[in-house]
């Protein structure tokens, strides 16, 4: 075993360990119990009033840790709902946008370095069908998978490695990509947020309000859109 394999065995065994631990610390200590109706009621202006005072420190920490969380294989509902409870709409998805792009990239590049060979084995049967697309447009593609519902972000990072794709286009696809999705998501959580916050009750009442109702309609349409791309021109390739 050359110097090279050992190190490669010794950073994923660590890559593993700290996924692992987060994911530990996350469900142990139940940080999901703390995103209910009681805590947004009576918690949430307390904690807006610390993050307005400081707001560069508090953008700066969470955008660090968005950064760290998708490079760890982060799923993106808690810090959605992190990103839309605390900053609200347009800084949550910038924020989250950016650490999002920052840390997918990252992953990328630490597994093309240290992983391409296990990337290779996983997933160029599976995503074989696209090479010829790739090199014909690799950023149009890599930017339709990221739209794609079904497919990991996870997976989004990794397999641009079967491509050889240039870190630009990645990084780019990573923005533009889930931007429309992030808005979305984190302005409908924002939205719920604030009426419960105001006392509505948790129910299907909300649905009528406008900061709740207009990014579900825009979901529900970029859905629609998607699916109909990729039934219509990616049926056979994805």
């Amino acid at each position: 075993m050359t110097q090279l394999s050992k190190l490669k065995i010794i950073l994923g065994l660590i890559y593993l360990l700290i996924v692992g631990l987060v994911t530990f610390l996350f469900f142990y200590y139940e940080v999901y119990n703390y995103v209910n109706s009681d805590f947004i009621k009576n918690d949430r202006k307390v904690v807006l009033n610390y993050i307005n005072q400081n707001i560069f420190l508090s953008s700066f920490l969470f955008f660090l840790f968005c950064i760290i969380w998708f490079f760890l294989l982060g799923f993106g509902f808690p810090v959605v709902i992190a990103a839309g409870f605390i900053f609200g709409s347009v800084l949550g998805s910038l924020l989250l946008l950016m650490g999002f792009a920052f840390g997918s990239t990252a992953l990328y590049v630490f597994a093309n370095y240290y992983f391409k060979d296990l990337v290779f084995k996983y997933f160029s049967n599976k995503y074989k069908s696209l090479d010829s697309h790739f090199k014909n447009n690799d950023f149009a593609y890599l930017l339709f998978l990221r739209l794609v519902p079904g497919i990991p972000s996870q997976a989004g990072s990794l397999i641009p490695i079967l491509f050889n794709m240039k870190l630009k286009k990645i990084f780019l696809s990573n923005i533009f990509g889930v931007a429309p999705g992030i808005f979305i998501s984190v302005s409908l959580v924002s939205g719920i947020s604030s009426k419960i916050e105001e006392g509505h009750p948790f129910n299907l009442d909300l649905l009528s309000d406008p900061k709740i109702s207009i990014p579900l309609t825009a979901l529900g349409i970029m859905v629609l859109i998607v699916n109909f791309v990729k039934q219509k021109f990616f049926k056979s390739k994805i």
